[in-house]
């Protein structure tokens, strides 16, 4: 059991940890663990299939604040995706992009909903998990004017691989850009690559208020198949 500070969130009370499942005896594991990095609640992650987590932890003082629709892609069953619509470009041809990128991140990540207090931290903090721990070849990048000396990012997403299944990471838009289809350009691209690639299925995961990428990925295919549930409380109290 890994019980942590959450990724953005490191400077709020609580610790991060996953429960498949729970008893006394992992909860005040779980608290005891979370104690020693100086925290004072957890937030804790599980899924609809064991609903007893969110039975054990309710009356305990807990009470839910997120849900993420998780959705998967058969890829070799998917058309061909549409071409993307705007100029896109991977990270491996344009390196000299991240710093942009990284302009982007900081109002997308608070922008998420009930992430709003999020802090990625410097440049240098952010590309250590947010760059370049991702395949450059797929990690994608929309233009506003491919080619002119001062190239606007408009967004990014990348893919998150794993063999014949892959992940479609954290998708961003610049503020001034939403709503023109850039997330769906991206989205189409990363569709083609893993077409390409071999890549069978494709998974991601929607904060269930994200309403219009939910329908995005409705659009191209995606299917629900589980639901998380992030919950915050207490430690269980030291005996």
């Amino acid at each position: 059991m890994e019980v942590n500070p959450i990724p953005g969130l490191a400077h709020l009370p609580w610790a991060e940890v996953w429960f498949h499942a729970v008893d006394e005896d992992v909860w005040r594991e779980a608290s005891r663990r979370a104690r020693s990095i100086g925290k004072t609640g957890l937030e804790v992650w599980t899924t609809d299939a064991t609903p007893e987590v969110v039975s054990f932890l309710v009356p305990r003082g807990y009470e839910e604040v997120r849900r993420y629709v998780l959705s998967e892609l058969d890829v070799e069953a998917a058309p061909d995706p549409d071409p993307p619509g705007f100029p896109l470009v991977t990270l491996a041809k344009r390196p000299d992009l991240a710093r942009a990128i990284y302009e982007i991140a900081l109002e997308s990540y608070c922008d998420q909903p009930g992430r709003a207090e999020t802090r990625i931290g410097s440049f240098d903090d952010w590309r250590g998990w947010g760059l370049d721990p991702h395949e450059p070849e797929a990690f994608f990048i929309a233009l506003d004017a491919q080619g002119a000396p001062d190239d606007r990012v408009l967004g990014y997403g990348f893919l998150e691989l794993g063999g014949e299944v892959a992940k479609n990471g954290f998708t961003a838009v610049a503020r001034s850009a939403r709503g023109r289809g850039v997330a769906g350009a991206i989205k189409r691209a990363q569709i083609a690559w893993a077409k390409a690639h071999g890549i069978r299925r494709l998974q991601t995961a929607n904060e269930e208020r994200l309403t219009g990428m939910r329908a995005l990925n409705e659009r191209h295919g995606y299917w629900p198949y589980a639901t998380e549930i992030i919950l915050r409380g207490p430690l269980a109290p030291i005996d």
